[in-house]
């Protein structure tokens, strides 16, 4: 009978292992180790429930407020921007005149995008201009200096 506990935490850590491999927010992995943190609590003194919620809040809580955002920066500082997103940043030359009001075209290495400025300003044909967003598929561009 001394088994039971220990296996409702397992189960309760592998249930918080499943959710957090279907939404991969983050956030329930913590709670399974909580979880496993109190399995080890229940396999030493399995009759005292009242210690294995408390290791359980305790470790979940100090494993999502200092460990989840370490993980969070090194995961989002190790993602490569792809596509349209690498772009920002880049240079490009104009090859029509961007107005106020009116769209002009960039040439990015070799492909031509609509472009507008970012302050509005009038931005001449073959200026250099810095890629600043992208807003769908027209990139939002300043006059380099």
């Amino acid at each position: 009978m001394q088994w039971i506990i220990p296996f409702i935490w397992f189960l309760v850590a592998l249930v918080f292992i499943v959710i957090e491999a279907s939404t991969l927010n983050l956030i329930t992995i913590w709670f399974a180790g909580g979880a496993l943190a109190s399995l080890v609590v229940a396999l030493i003194v399995p009759q005292m429930i009242w210690l294995q919620f408390l290791v359980f809040i305790i470790v979940s809580i100090l494993l999502v407020f200092t460990i989840r955002n370490y993980a969070v920066k090194k995961l989002r500082a190790s993602q490569v921007k792809t596509n349209v997103n690498s772009l920002i940043g880049r240079r490009a030359i104009v090859t029509q005149t961007i107005e106020e009001f009116k769209y002009g075209e960039v040439k990015v290495d070799g492909a031509y995008w609509t472009a507008k400025s970012v302050d509005g300003s009038r931005i001449e044909k073959d200026a250099v201009v810095e890629i600043i967003d992208i807003s769908g598929v027209k990139l939002i561009v300043k006059k380099v200096n």
